[in-house]
């Protein structure tokens, strides 16, 4: 069993987007990768984040469905997850709605584990 992130929470509401949990404006650096290619790696910062998931800003555009491993390198944890959403927010700027795999494997502790 991992740690707990910082911001997860055991209460669940109702969100108008059909979403069950919780969102939490915070700031934190991760690094995400395709599952499958590690070697392509984008450093980025979270704008919001939920016990399963998290909106991220990055500059490359990123397809949804893509498996992806979510690495956050100040608390030398990972999870797996994949893309839901990328849109553009500004020229050379996207957002990205990752949904965090939750489970537990040999590389997935989990970013609910910080």
């Amino acid at each position: 069993m991992g740690k707990t992130l910082p911001w997860q929470v055991d209460v669940t509401m109702p969100m108008p987007t059909g979403r069950m949990e919780k969102r939490i404006a915070k700031t934190l650096i991760l690094e995400i990768c395709l599952y499958d290619e590690p070697g392509l790696k984008e450093r980025t910062i979270t704008e919001n984040v939920s016990p399963r998931g998290a909106r991220v800003l990055v500059e490359r555009e990123w397809r949804p469905r893509q498996q992806v491993l979510v690495i956050s390198p100040n608390e030398g944890v990972r999870s797996r997850g994949q893309i839901v959403y990328c849109e553009r927010v500004a020229e050379g700027k996207f957002a990205v709605g990752l949904e965090l795999s939750v489970g537990g494997g040999n590389d997935e502790r989990g970013l609910a584990c910080c």
